[in-house]
């Protein structure tokens, strides 16, 4: 299970990216279950290496591309979950039908939403409906919820929309989800590099006692995932990260077109990996 007060997530469980990539480098989609594997042996080699991970550490998978990978991690009792939403979609849709095949035994369930507020009421208000079905059967299993949002930018100056019209609008998102009792174990978002707006959004999480929220990653560099770490630097509800192909991208494709071989792109996955804990860390030292 995940401990709710600390958590560093590979995460791993991109489909139409990875659809997108292949078509156009012409590998065969049936490759991408490969990065899932190379995910996996990844973790487990930053697992033996870091009690961090060890204590910390969690895996985040898509069934569509990696189910033997899932099935892989929750036979080796790591802590793993996938993601219920059908990729790439607004409104929500799932994926699966019952929406919860394969879930059982998860350590997290995932969910992924977009938003924008002038998108029509009666498909937000759908999309939460959704949401507060997934909640309730993640409540009845006794497994966390894990939600994140994307926030589309739409006209607005870029700068200004990072700084303050992102965080505003994930804070109004929030308030809007506990006025209607969803109220996920973690939020899974978008970080800032703006002190003033990472606040803005943890005062909204806040709100409710318990969830904690997660700095994804959005296939950033270094310095922008940086700057993101100490805007939310000691923030309460600030748990720790989920990223992914930050970490795994380029030495996956280096691995899919002949670049590097598997033992160098886990090498190099896991190192990565672990680099983004160590900085973490540095911000957010361990609380006695």
């Amino acid at each position: 299970m995940l401990s709710p007060s600390r958590i560093y997530m590979l995460a791993s469980d991109h489909r139409w990216q990875w659809e997108e990539w292949t078509d156009a480098a012409g590998v065969p989609r049936e490759r991408i279950s490969e990065i899932k594997r190379l995910v996996l042996e990844a973790f487990l080699r930053a697992r033996g290496a870091s009690a961090d991970v060890r204590e910390h550490g969690a895996l985040l998978l898509d069934y569509k591309y990696g189910g033997k990978a899932i099935d892989a991690a929750k036979a080796a009792g790591l802590p793993v979950g996938g993601p219920v939403e059908r990729a790439g979609v607004f409104p929500l849709e799932w994926e699966r039908t019952p929406f919860t095949a394969g879930c059982e035994g998860s350590s997290f369930v995932k969910v992924l939403i977009r938003y924008r507020p002038e998108w029509p009421e009666a498909q937000r208000t759908a999309q939460t409906d959704k949401l507060l079905e997934l909640q309730a059967w993640c409540r009845a299993a006794g497994i966390p919820l894990l939600i994140e949002i994307i926030i589309m930018r739409g006209t607005e100056d870029a700068r200004e929309f990072e700084e303050r019209g992102r965080p505003a609008l994930l804070a109004a998102v929030i308030r809007d989800a506990y006025a209607r009792d969803l109220v996920p174990d973690i939020w899974k978002i978008e970080g800032t590099a703006s002190a003033a707006g990472a606040s803005t959004i943890d005062a909204a999480i806040t709100e409710r006692s318990g969830p904690r929220q997660l700095i994804l990653g959005k296939g950033a560099d270094a310095a922008s995932i940086a700057a993101w770490f100490d805007a939310a630097a000691g923030l309460p509800s600030a748990a720790g990260f989920a990223i992914g192909r930050s970490v795994f991208m380029d030495p996956s494709t280096d691995f899919l077109q002949g670049r590097a071989t598997e033992a160098q792109a886990v090498a190099t996955i896991a190192d990565r990996y672990l680099s983004l804990i160590d900085q973490w860390k540095a911000r957010n030292p361990v609380r006695a």
